[in-house]
């Protein structure tokens, strides 16, 4: 049972960084006014999909992960927070997803 567990814990982080992959591609074209109404049909139900898939992840497995119930809407935010204001092993797991998001965002610099 435990083994499952385990798996479902990285399949939903594999998965929602998959989908940040996707909104983070369509936001760099949105960016450069590069969005067509078929990529848009297309392509923000994908952001809306991420977004729900993203509160649910934050809520079930990112609480599991940080032992903390969340206080942010999305994954991002609460390890934004933990990556400013937190100390100690919270802010070594935020900063472990920093090399993993952080150069996909056309900012470059998500958390």
């Amino acid at each position: 049972m435990i083994f499952y567990f385990i798996v479902f814990l990285l399949f939903s982080v594999y998965a929602l960084w998959t989908l940040y992959l996707a909104v983070m591609n369509l936001k760099r074209v949105k960016d450069v006014n590069g969005l067509t109404t078929i990529t848009k049909v297309l392509g923000y139900p994908l952001l809306f999909l991420g977004l729900f898939f993203d509160f649910i992840v934050n809520v079930f497995v990112v609480s599991f992960i940080l032992l903390e119930f969340p206080k942010e809407f999305t994954v991002t935010s609460r390890l934004k927070r933990h990556n400013t204001v937190g100390t100690g092993w919270r802010k070594a797991v935020a900063k472990w997803f920093e090399p993993i998001l952080d150069p996909f965002d056309p900012s470059g610099n998500h958390i």
